[in-house]
């Protein structure tokens, strides 16, 4: 009896015993934690299991012993296990997946079927950059999309960004649309979210994906989607960062010995100039040995002011969970930037007067099952924002200034450590230190609320697939200004010889107390309102998705003053459907209609109709045949109407505008009266500029998804451009308003290559962009000029105009070369620039288009990647090219701007063959400057490559987290690490706005280490 049990047991225990033996379990996870869902397949059967939702898994081995893991936006991973193996599987995000869904205006759709022009990043691609701002961090990544980052400020340090270029005379009119969560942002609220937040960030570029949103849609959209909740236990994810600061580009000036010589040289060039006197040989030798130093002070003011580095930080946490009736996603961040000031202050000047920029970020994200067929979700932001600056004003431009300052003005302090005063200027300023030191700062701060409630009904029982949504969404923004700051502060002239030190003119002897003032800045609220009926519906091969929708806006603002509080309007009706069958052939069909009160009420509405199709070579039984490696082969092409409400000028352009002048006397004695004078003609026909968008592309994908490519190409006409008549004579006495009669044909390319493979544990993928686009002014009502190079049209939307530079005058080419208008009389090492109409004169008849416009026609990035185990890394290189810039006043030209290393490159009778620079001259109007004469010389090929991102991580094994710590990563990170460029004449980020001194704050380079932890 008791052997009969035994067998009876090793019948029941063996088989659990094997399967025991057998059985593989493990971990997955991606940067940002633990993956739920992924499945995972043993290799050539159909045994497949999930993880769960804190990512592990338990799979019983039957036959191969190779195990697969997919999971619909990630790369699939191969992997060899063995019968009792505890694995940790690590899987990168893979933006070629052609399952992914795809967040586009007011709903998804799949890469599999979508037919539009639409590129797509996942936030986690993009979280650990260390900017402040988000199209920061998509510089390089994303085709159609071109930024430029015009200042390094903290707190202002977003980039200007376009889709496709630009299109509109209008400067304002080439700004895209920002949709969050299907609400409208402002350029300023998209920079302050924080990227812990999003999901994914998609950009809509052709009329098929803009039309929906009519005629706001015609400069490309920005669609951002913020994370949502996840059913299961709570899910803590804190991050934690700090970096460090350090301009991108190091200021250098020379030093007061090397400057005397300059300033000696050019003195002598000009003839006829009292104004300044020659250094002595005796200055000159104390300048170069550094002997007296308060008698001839060498002081290089930039960097004494600005520091080599500072301090930036980032935390953020986020809480994820949730069961069947509510699901939440909360989210709270801290964001600390520094600026690059020394301190200057004393224990009696306690105020920071440094650059600075604080942010604090909240969102919270609730959806409720209300009932069975009815999901209500309620969406909270806040967000509140500090940015400092000095009142001493723009210090980057003061340490440029050579008027306000310069290496022999004053000694940084005095003997007795007083301040002192820049005596040989005609502004006689206090040194930049003692007005950083004393003069307090200036504080911006900035508060936004944002609050969403929406809600679902599924409509089953009229229809399957159909469901009514609606939603309302507040979003307000406050902002005030407080400062604190003195007007007058003691500072003095110290005397070697005497000891002695005398008060400036004017200056009181006391320190007077801090003046407190504030600003009341700009509050403004939006409010929008949704309504759609939505029917999604497959039956066999055929798959319907439609959508009808009311949407309205007002907005208000009190910074707006002629509006008085009077709301902008917004109203539209859009209807959109997508058909496809079998997921071969594709069609989409957008109808919007839709308006704006900026214009008169006949003319405020307009139909906005877009088609697009789509054909799925891959999914014809004969191409499968052929070519089963193919996962995609889909062509498509779109074409259709979008617009744009924004104007230039007055609001409400259809409007006659009057204007309040001056006083007025009446009567015998002096009685003033205020006056009113006629402005601008109102125009009665105004429109908003509208859009003819037509875009044909290719989508391939081969080998499960390995290798992705997408091209496009996509030719624009924007017409009915407001622009203001420019053939109307001056003597008609009145302004008139812009009319609609421009147009510009923007035309480019694009392509994304993409391709993502493993080798064992080794994961690795690469990815390339590219963006081609070049617009042309078709008309703009120019006058016919006097020679037809003189002509805008026909050229690029900013194209800049000026000389064409001929090399440098000479003692033997003067007598036969054009001379410049006004008399001016020329000399060897001035620059020479081509006489177009030959007249023998150089004037404004000689200028033409140089150059290219200060807004890139051409971007690239290459991303590279790879993972092993728990280590992680990737990079980023990024350029632009086909643009130009030039710096003027301050920034490069002697006597205006610190003498600068190029300066010492400046023509001589003895470097005539070499020289890089013209002659020295004390004259600021001569040909030499850009300030007066802009020419091909100073405007340059601003091309530039830069180590955009790298970032190096390292995933801890689940095996070593104590407590309930889940997962945890170490990471460290970079931001324009490296630039390349091709010009030296300018000490300058290839970024610089064009036709500036180019004192904007530095961009920065930042070095960052941070970690994650999740619970």
């Amino acid at each position: 009896m008791k052997k009969n049990i035994y067998i009876v047991l090793a019948i029941l225990i063996f088989p659990l015993l094997t399967i025991a033996q057998s059985t593989v379990t493990g971990i997955i996870k991606n940067t940002d934690g633990t993956l739920a869902g992924v499945t995972i397949t043993e290799k050539g059967s159909s045994n497949t299991v999930q993880s769960d939702e804190n990512g592990r898994f338990s799979i019983s081995l039957r036959s191969t012993q190779v195990l697969v893991f997919s999971s619909v936006g990630y790369a699939s991973q191969e992997r060899s296990a063995k019968p009792g193996e505890q694995l940790e599987i690590f899987l990168q995000s893979n933006n070629q997946d052609i399952n992914e869904v795809v967040v586009v205006g007011f709903g998804t759709t799949k890469k599999l079927t979508n037919t539009g022009a639409v590129s797509s990043i996942k936030g986690a691609d993009i979280r650990q950059i260390p900017t402040s701002s988000v199209q920061n961090a998509l510089t390089g990544r994303l085709p159609g999309f071109v930024s430029v980052q015009r200042s390094g400020q903290p707190g202002r340090d977003a980039s200007d960004f376009y889709i496709r270029g630009v299109s509109s005379l209008n400067p304002d009119g080439n700004q895209p649309l920002i949709i969050v969560d299907d609400i409208e942002y402002t350029y300023e609220q998209l920079s302050q979210i924080n990227v812990n937040e999003i999901e994914s960030i998609s950009i809509l570029k052709d009329a098929s994906t803009t039309a929906v949103f009519g005629i706001k849609g015609a400069n490309g959209v920005l669609v951002v989607k913020t994370h949502r909740g996840e059913s299961g236990k709570p899910k803590i994810n804190a991050r934690f960062e700090s970096g460090l600061q350090s301009p991108v580009t190091k200021l250098e000036f020379l030093d007061a010995y090397e400057s005397a010589l300059l300033w000696n040289e050019a003195i002598n060039n000009t003839a006829n100039d009292n104004t300044y006197q020659p250094f002595s040989e005796q200055a000159l030798a104390h300048f170069r040995d550094g002997d007296d130093p308060y008698t001839y002070p060498d002081i290089n003011w930039y960097e004494r002011i600005f520091k080599p580095a500072s301090l930036q930080y980032n935390t953020n946490v986020d809480i994820t969970g949730g069961g069947e009736r509510i699901k939440y996603f909360i989210s709270g961040g801290a964001f600390s930037q520094d600026g690059n000031l020394y301190d200057f202050q004393n224990e009696a000047n306690k105020v920071n007067n440094n650059y600075y920029y604080r942010r604090y970020n909240l969102r919270s994200n609730l959806d409720i099952q209300a009932t069975k067929s009815l999901k209500l979700r309620l969406d909270v932001r806040a967000n509140f924002n500090r940015i400092n600056s000095p009142r001493a004003g723009n210090i980057v431009g003061e340490v440029f200034d050579f008027s306000k300052i310069r290496p022999w003005s004053a000694p940084f302090l005095n003997p007795n450590g007083s301040y002192s005063y820049a005596s040989d200027t005609q502004e006689l300023l206090p040194t930049i230190n003692a007005r950083l030191g004393t003069s307090g700062y200036h504080l911006d701060r900035r508060n936004d609320i944002n609050i969403l409630f929406g809600g679902t009904q599924e409509l089953e029982s009229i229809a399957k697939g159909l469901s009514l949504s609606g939603r309302v969404a507040y979003a307000s923004v406050e902002s005030n200004g407080r400062e604190q700051g003195r007007d007058q502060i003691p500072v003095y002239r110290y005397f070697p010889d005497t000891d002695s030190y005398i008060l400036k003119g004017g200056a009181p002897y006391v320190m007077d107390n801090y003046t407190l003032r504030a600003y009341q800045g700009d509050y403004n609220n939006r409010v929008n309102a949704q309504l759609s009926l939505n029917y999604s519906r497959s039956f066999n091969d055929h798959t319907i998705n439609s959508l009808l929708l009311y949407n309205r806006e007002s907005y208000n603002s009190r910074g707006d003053k002629r509006s008085n509080w009077i709301p902008q309007n917004f109203e539209g009706f859009t209807f959109r459907t997508g058909y496809d069958y079998k997921q071969k052939y594709l069609l989409d069909l957008t109808l919007a209609y839709n308006g704006s009160d900026r214009f008169q009420s006949d003319q405020r509405y307009g139909f906005f109709p877009a088609i697009s199709v789509g054909y799925n070579l891959a999914q014809e039984q004969f191409f499968q045949n052929r070519f089963d490696f193919f996962d995609l082969f889909k062509f498509r092409g779109s074409y259709g109407i979008v617009g744009s409400d924004k104007v230039a000028g007055d609001r409400y352009l259809f409007q006659q505008v009057y204007n309040e002048g001056g006083p007025y006397s009446f009567g015998v004695s002096h009685q003033a009266s205020g006056t009113i004078y006629e402005g601008n003609l109102g125009n009665s026909n105004v429109t908003w500029e509208k859009q003819s968008s037509f875009d044909i592309g290719l989508d391939l994908s081969v080998f499960n998804n390995k290798l992705g490519l997408t091209v496009d190409y996509f030719n624009n006409i924007r017409y009915d451009q407001l622009v203001t008549s420019q053939s109307l004579p001056l003597h008609i006495g009145v302004g008139v308003s812009p009319t609609n009669i421009a147009r510009v044909r923007n035309r480019g390319v694009e392509l994304e290559l993409n391709y993502n493979d493993n080798i064992g544990q080794f994961s690795y993928n690469i990815k390339g962009v590219f963006s081609y686009f070049k617009n042309k002014i078709l008309f703009q009502d120019e006058p016919s000029p006097a020679f037809p190079w003189l002509r805008s049209t026909g050229h690029q939307i900013g194209q800049p105009m000026g000389y064409l530079f001929d090399g440098f005058y000479s003692e033997e080419n003067i007598a036969s070369s054009p001379i410049p208008a006004g008399g001016y009389q020329v000399q060897p090492g001035d620059l020479r620039y081509k006489d177009l109409n030959e007249d023998g004169v150089i004037d404004d008849y000689d200028r033409t288009t140089i150059g290219r416009p200060n807004i890139p026609n051409s971007s690239f990035g290459l991303t590279l990647g790879g993972s092993y185990k728990g280590f992680s890394a990737n990079v980023l290189f990024q350029g632009t090219t086909g643009y130009s810039f030039s710096v003027q006043g301050s920034g490069i030209e002697p006597f205006k701007s610190q003498f600068l290393p190029i300066h010492q490159e400046r023509w001589t009778p003895e470097t005539a063959a070499t020289a890089k620079f013209p002659r020295l001259t004390t004259n600021p109007t001569t040909v030499n400057s850009p300030s007066s004469y802009m020419s091909d010389f100073w405007l340059i090929d601003a091309t530039y490559l830069r180590l955009k991102t790298v970032e190096l991580g390292y995933q801890f094994p689940d095996r070593w987290l104590p407590l309930t710590i889940s997962n945890a990563r170490l990471y460290v990170s970079g931001y324009n690490l490296l630039t390349w460029t091709n010009y030296s004449l300018y000490q300058q980020d290839p970024e610089v706005t064009s036709n500036t001194a180019g004192d904007a704050y530095q961009n920065q380079r930042v070095v960052n280490l941070g970690i994650q932890i999740g619970f």
